[in-house]
């Protein structure tokens, strides 16, 4: 699903994501590898979320399979955060898709953004929050 322009806008340290894909990447296929809630951050509670991101190409192979590349791990923090639900985490935690929508704070608890990321398979979430940070954007190395 592509990111509206005015929720980018309001996205923090996005650059070094946007670097890598050259544009917001989709998240398809992407997997949650951790997620990490504390009610202490400044400001009030967070939600840390660990995510291995990486472009599909239309490229086959020798196995038959297709190519990717930028196989990158980024850190996302939602800050003031009031959670919705976490469910389903398991060994593997495949993203359908992640959608990030502006809203009220008036309206939503004081939230300017709902976050929701639906699951092919594992981990599904939702939850508002006040900011949406890219902590940390990394190559990623499989253990596998």
């Amino acid at each position: 699903m592509p990111l509206d322009i005015s929720v980018m806008e309001r996205i923090k340290n996005k650059e070094g994501l946007i670097d890598i894909f050259g544009r917001w990447p989709s998240f398809h296929d992407a997997e949650i590898l951790s997620i990490y809630l504390d009610r202490d951050g400044e400001g009030g509670p967070f939600l840390d979320a660990k995510i291995h991101i990486f472009e599909m190409t239309n490229q086959i192979d020798e196995k038959g399979f297709y190519v990717q590349k930028h196989h990158t791990l980024v850190t996302f923090r939602f800050a003031r955060v009031i959670m919705g639900e976490v469910k389903w985490f398991n060994h593997q935690n495949v993203i359908a898709c992640m959608s990030i929508e502006m809203v009220e704070p008036e309206q939503n608890h004081g939230c300017s953004f709902n976050v929701s990321i639906e699951s092919s398979y594992g981990c599904e979430t939702s939850f508002g929050c006040g900011e949406v940070i890219v902590r940390n954007v990394e190559p990623f190395e499989s253990a596998a």
